[in-house]
């Protein structure tokens, strides 16, 4: 009995793969690790800070928004990059409703985050990201012309047949044939 209450106790651990968080909140502020968040939507209370102590990773640093929402005690954390930026366009703010409509559970917690002034971590991801690959097919390719030759069959030569299959009345084809020599 005692051995089957510890492997369940050992089950019910959540692992920590970061380490947590140090969260404090004010009055429409949020401190995550030192950096300054505005709280811009908070319905249902989603903003529980044990949960998101756990939860938070120091790669949503990068991010500008930052969107959490609760389903069944499970809080989801998802980062969005300013409109100014050059990424996909689902990892911009103007899609955050989009996200909160296919992807939450409708009903359910959820809070919205903005972070406060220029974000060096996002500097360095998206410049690393951004940067172009220079290669010899970057330059200016130069071609050479090269002159076309003529047909020898001249469009005045040839004659255009239309030609219809006896048992498709719509289908037709064309058959050119060189005129003879007269």
């Amino acid at each position: 009995m005692k051995d089957k209450q510890k492997e369940k106790n050992e089950k019910e651990q959540v692992v920590i793969r970061h380490p947590l968080a140090h969260v404090v909140l004010g009055e429409n502020v949020l401190l995550i690790d030192g950096r300054k968040y505005e709280i811009l939507a908070n319905v249902r209370n989603g903003l529980d800070l044990e949960l998101l102590r756990q939860k938070y990773d120091p790669f949503l640093n990068q991010y500008d928004y930052i969107v959490g929402d609760v389903s069944s005690d499970h809080l989801r954390l998802k980062g969005f990059y300013d409109e100014n930026e050059h990424v996909s366009i689902d990892k911009k703010a103007t899609t955050i409703n989009d996200y909160l409509e296919e992807y939450c559970n409708p009903g359910s917690a959820y809070f919205v985050i903005h972070l406060f002034g220029d974000n060096p971590v996002k500097r360095i991801v998206l410049g690393r990201k951004n940067k172009r690959k220079r290669s010899r097919f970057n330059k200016k390719q130069n071609f050479t012309e090269r002159r076309v030759r003529k047909t020898k069959i001249k469009s005045n030569r040839s004659v255009a047949i239309k030609s219809r299959h006896k048992g498709h009345k719509n289908k037709s084809f064309v058959i050119k044939k060189r005129k003879d020599k007269m």
